[in-house]
This record gives structure tokens, sequence and C-alpha cells, in this order.
């Protein structure tokens, strides 16, 4: 059996470790991505192939490290891309340029950059995938959180317009829009506010990394191969169109 291989961009961070597992445990190869916090695969399961990278994002040779995937694996399936840089919480007028580079350049910029990549590995071989992780905030914004919201629904944009443009190579895309998750991102949030969060969702409970992990993983399976362009919300019902 020819296992299929997926490349996790951003494998350190919590989704993206969990997602990272999930794809392991589904008999997936895996091509991880780190920056500053190597990744521990020792308790991942099933006897799969797993290579992993260091790349910044800031300033990443996103074309080289393609290159080295694709002489590592003999083919790719599927790119998640979870890297992700959250905003200081600042109005707009104290946001500086630096952190709206970066903003864009790790949530949006790279993300098109690999998307691109990936393509052009996979164009005319073999159906592929590729999912995206968002954030809710892209369908209502965030106050004081603008410029990242910005980067999220830059998102919704590109993954519509790149359905229609891949589709007919056999390529789909969609995007992966957590809610409140409880991870470290959400350590500034003592737990009165999360419980009140949790208290406005429908489902009273903050979101899990599993949960995300496996949204993901179902958009990336056969069980989704008529599914493409789309945003799925795993916020337990907080945003409701």
């Amino acid at each position: 059996m020819i296992r299929k291989t997926a490349i996790i961009i951003g494998a350190s961070s919590e989704i993206g470790l969990e997602t990272a597992k999930g794809f392991a445990s589904a008999g997936y190869n895996l091509a991880l991505t780190y920056n500053s916090h190597e990744i521990d695969t020792s308790e991942f399961a099933g006897d799969v192939e797993i290579k992993t990278y260091k790349m910044d994002l800031n300033n990443a040779d996103v074309k080289d490290f393609f290159s080295k995937v694709q002489k590592d694996f003999k083919s790719v399936d599927c790119l998640i891309y979870c890297a992700g840089v959250a905003q200081k919480r600042a109005i707009i007028f104290d946001v500086t340029d630096e952190e709206i580079d970066k903003l864009f350049e790790v949530n949006i910029k790279s993300a098109i950059k690999c998307i691109r990549e990936f393509t052009k590995l996979t164009i005319n071989k073999n159906p592929a995938n590729i999912v995206l992780v968002g954030s809710f905030v892209d369908k209502n914004g965030c106050s004081c959180e603008s410029v990242y919201a910005s980067t999220k629904s830059a998102m919704s944009g590109l993954c519509k317009s790149l359905s229609t443009e891949l589709g007919n190579m056999d390529i789909r895309i969609n995007l992966v829009c957590p809610g409140f998750i409880n991870t470290k991102m959400n350590n500034n949030l003592d737990e009165e506010e999360k419980e009140e969060i949790a208290s406005m969702t429908p489902l009273k409970r903050m979101g899990t990394t599993k949960d995300v992990s496996n949204a993901i993983l179902f958009l990336s399976s056969a069980g989704a191969s008529f599914i493409t362009g789309q945003t799925l919300y795993v916020d337990g019902g907080l945003v409701l169109e």
C-alpha cells in the first residue's frame, strides 16, 4: 500500500500537533514544520514516516522547503496550514508597521506561497487536498485585533477563489475556522472569563484541539471528496449563519 503524505505547516502549535497525531493515526506519512519548538513524535501512533523541518515563516525560503519535501517523499497529497500569529490587543493607531508586516507574512502571505509550491507538486498527478486554519473572527471581526482579523478574513477569499481555480485539476481546498479553543493562546483569560465564553456558546463549553483536528482530518478524507471552497466553523455554534 502506498501511504499518503500530509504536509503540516505549523505542526508545533497545539492545533497543529493534535492534527499531526490524527493524520499519523490515519496512516499518513508526515512532513512537519516548526519554528522555535521542536516536535516530539515519540507518542505518534502508526508505523508511518515522519520528517520535521525547522522553518521561520518570517524569513522562510518556501521553495527550498518544498524541494526538500519532494526529495524526502515520493509524492504529497495534503497541505494543512496551521501556522499563525496572534495580534497583541491594541487600537489601530497603536499598531506598528512591524506588527502589520509580521501578521500578514505569517498568516496569509506564507499560506499563499505554500499553496503555490504545493500545487506545483500535485497538479495532474493525483487528487490533492488543502485545508487552511483560520478563525471565527473572519465572520464578525474583532475589536482591537483588526489586523489579525483582516488576515483571517483574507483566507476566506483565498479559499473560495482557489476552489474554482484548482477544482478542474482535482485539488480541493477548504477552510476550518476554530472558535474559542482551550489552548495557550487563551491563557490570558481567567476561569471566570472562560466560563462566560462557554455560556455564550450553544454547546456550553470551549472547544478542544481534538475538535479542530477532527474537522481537518474529515475535510482531508475521501468522505469529503465533493466538498471544496467551504468554511467550516468549529465553534460550538457561536457563529450562526
